[in-house]
C-alpha cells in the first residue's frame, strides 16, 4: 500500500501516470537531489534558447542570400519560404519527440533534447509573427512568465497551496480536455479552414469569451507547475534514483513552455479585443 501511494505521488501531466517506479526507491546509493533536478531544468533551458537561436540565425541568413519572402507580418516582420516548412518539420519533431519521451521515460536525455531543440525554434518563430502582429507582447509574456514562476515556486515551498490528489486530478483532466479540444479545433480547420464552426470559433477566440478562455489556459499551466513541484519535491524526499532527475527537469520545462505560449496567447487576445 505505501508503495502505490509512493507512486501515486509521481503523478505528472507530461508524462505517463502509470510508469513503474518501484525499481527507483531505495535501490541506490545515487539519489535525485534538488540541485541535480534544477541543473537538467537549466540544460533543457540552454537547449530551448539554441532553438531559438537557431531560428534567428537561419532566418538572418535567408534574407542576407535574398531568399523569397512567402509571408509580410508587418513592417520589418517577414516569413521566407523555406522557414514555414521548417516550422511545420519542427513540430512535428516536437510531437514525436514528446511521445517517445512519455512512453519511454529513459530516452528523456536524448528525446527531451531533441524536443526541448525543436520546441526552441518553434517557439522562436512564433514569438516572432506575434512580434510583428502585437508590438512589445513578447517582452510582455516573457516578464509575466518569470513572475508567475516565481509566484508559484513560493506558494508552493512555503506551503500556501498543497497539491492533493483531488488537485491534480482537476488539473490533468483540464489538460486533457484542452488538448483534446485544441487537437479536433485543429483537425476541422485543415479539412474546412472556411466552415461556419471554425469562423464561429474564431470569431469567439477574439472576445471576451476568448480571453476568459485564455485566462483558464494561463491558470491551468501555472496549476502544472504546481503538480512539478510536488513532483520534485517527491523525487528527492523518497529517494529515487538519480536517473529520474531528467524525468522531473523534463516534466519542469514543459510547463515552463506551455506557461509562456498560453501568456502569448492570452495577451494577443486581449490587444484584439481592444482593437
Amino acid at each position: 500500500m505505501a508503495l502505490n501511494n509512493q507512486r501515486n505521488s509521481f503523478a505528472n501531466p507530461a508524462l505517463n501516470r502509470a510508469m513503474n517506479f518501484e525499481d527507483s526507491f531505495g535501490m541506490s546509493e545515487s539519489r535525485a537531489t534538488y540541485l541535480g533536478i534544477y541543473a537538467k531544468v537549466g540544460y533543457f533551458l540552454i537547449i530551448t534558447m539554441l532553438g531559438v537561436g537557431a531560428f534567428f540565425y537561419m532566418h538572418n541568413y535567408f534574407g542576407t542570400q535574398g531568399y523569397t519572402v512567402s509571408k509580410v507580418i508587418a513592417e520589418g516582420f517577414v516569413i521566407y519560404a523555406n522557414e514555414t516548412a521548417i516550422m511545420a518539420g519542427a513540430w512535428i519533431v516536437t510531437l514525436i519527440a514528446g511521445l517517445v519521451a512519455a512512453f519511454a521515460i529513459k530516452t528523456i536525455p536524448v528525446s527531451g533534447t531533441i524536443y526541448c531543440a525543436a520546441m526552441g525554434y518553434s517557439i522562436a518563430i512564433t514569438s516572432y509573427m506575434y512580434a510583428g502582429w502585437y508590438s512589445g507582447i513578447v517582452v510582455e509574456a516573457l516578464v509575466l512568465t518569470v513572475l508567475i514562476i516565481a509566484a508559484m515556486a513560493v506558494l508552493y515551498y512555503t506551503g500556501i497551496v498543497h497539491v492533493g490528489e483531488k488537485f491534480k486530478t482537476v488539473v490533468l483532466a483540464g489538460l486533457a480536455a484542452s488538448v483534446i479540444g485544441g487537437l479536433i479545433f485543429m483537425l476541422i480547420r485543415m479539412i474546412a479552414p472556411n466552415s461556419m464552426i471554425v469562423t464561429s470559433i474564431l470569431k469567439i477566440q477574439n472576445g471576451p469569451l476568448g480571453i476568459l478562455f485564455a485566462v483558464l489556459g494561463v491558470m491551468l499551466a501555472a496549476a502544472l507547475l504546481l503538480i512539478d513541484f510536488e513532483t520534485i519535491g517527491q523525487a528527492v524526499e523518497n529517494g529515487v534514483n538519480k536517473k529520474y532527475e531528467w524525468y522531473c527537469g523534463y516534466s519542469l520545462m514543459l510547463s515552463v513552455i506551455l506557461l509562456y505560449l498560453k501568456i502569448l496567447q492570452l495577451l494577443a487576445r486581449m490587444q484584439n479585443n481592444r482593437s
